[in-house]
């Protein structure tokens, strides 16, 4: 069987096993363990940033970010399928009391000016006041989908203008600084705050962190704390983001090259899958165009020994590549996908 439905599915390599089994260790909770000191440093140095803070995913990361800088009442814009917005259990609205405004964007993005036309810098009696505009860069929505460097800078001059503070829901960031071949602080010197997961792409079993500005994370520790995110000897976690950084950012080329031979082959094959639409690591299929349900499609997938995924929008699947997949792994998906879905 191959299992394409995720990058979550990644398993740590022999590499990071060590790292992670021979990192030092203390007690995080009082800042004593180095392997996360480490780790934290790391990531300050690369993403441009003053500070950061460990924690166990990148959903808490987000909501952490938004405690942070987001009071009760006041509101968040960002496109509008956001994972923040769509996929967190509603935290903005239960943890923070805030207002989400989604935006039409194009391939996950928007623009300045929409955050210019909607934004309410001041108080009213009426209206919530914007406090934060939200990217998601990758963009999983609308299928690993990169940010243009043009358009985040066009972003960051409006916001810096309005006065609106700009956090990176960045869990697939290294995909998109891989795809646009530039440096990750490229991406986010500029945002207030920025967060990354390791147990994606980049193949660790669990861990995230929060980066910023140091006056904006001050709090930070204390709202982990609050939400039950502390953690111990949380070294054994550190050392394996901290071997990922190391061995696994580069190689993200490969999940995204074997993305585009899935596509293309699949495309060969007659199947309603568009390889201009890969940014990174993500493949689409329209199924619905097929005259099948997702649910028969996934059922025909699975019995030729491939496993896919719903995606967001109705009628189509995921399939994503990474870690652990080869091209010989991709290639015979492809063929696999394409005798079940062509042949029954």
């Amino acid at each position: 069987m191959i299992d394409l439905r995720s990058d979550v599915m990644t398993l740590p390599t022999e590499g990071m096993l060590r790292a992670m089994t021979t990192a030092p260790l203390g007690d995080e909770q009082v800042r004593e363990d180095p392997t996360v000191r480490a780790l934290e440093d790391d990531l300050t140095g690369m993403l441009g940033q003053e500070a950061a803070v460990f924690v166990p995913s990148a959903t808490m990361a987000n909501q952490i970010a938004m405690l942070c800088q987001v009071e009760r009442g006041q509101e968040i814009v960002g496109e509008r399928h956001s994972h923040m917005f769509r996929y967190e259990a509603g935290g903005p609205a239960f943890l923070a009391g805030a207002v989400v405004t989604g935006l039409p964007g194009t391939a996950g993005v928007f623009t300045g000016a929409q955050v210019r036309e909607i934004a309410q810098l001041g108080d009213s009696e009426h209206r919530p006041r914007t406090a934060l505009a939200l990217v998601e860069d990758t963009h999983n929505v609308s299928g690993g989908r990169a940010w243009p460097i043009a358009a985040l800078d066009e972003l960051y001059d409006t916001c810096d203008e309005l006065g609106l503070a700009v956090h990176i829901d960045g869990a697939r960031l290294f995909n998109a600084s891989v795809a646009l071949d530039a440096e990750p602080d490229r991406i986010t010197a500029r945002a207030r705050t920025v967060a990354v997961c390791f147990s994606k792409g980049l193949g660790c079993p669990a861990g995230a962190a929060l980066v910023g500005r140091a006056d904006v994370l001050a709090p930070a520790r204390r709202i982990r704390q609050m939400l039950g995110g502390s953690l111990r000897q949380a070294g054994v976690l550190a050392g394996a983001a901290r071997y990922a950084l190391q061995h696994n950012i580069a190689r993200l080329a490969d999940d995204h090259a074997n993305a585009r031979i899935l596509a293309t082959l699949l495309a060969e094959g007659g199947l309603p899958v568009d390889p201009a639409d890969v940014d990174t690591n993500f493949v689409f299929l329209d199924v619905a165009s097929l005259g099948l349900d997702r649910g028969a499609a996934l059922e025909r997938l699975r019995s030729h020994g491939v496993l896919w995924s719903n995606a967001h929008h109705p009628g189509v699947l995921r399939a994503v590549t990474f870690i652990g997949r080869s091209e010989e792994d991709v290639r015979t998906a492809a063929s696999r996908t394409l005798k079940a879905l062509t042949t029954g």
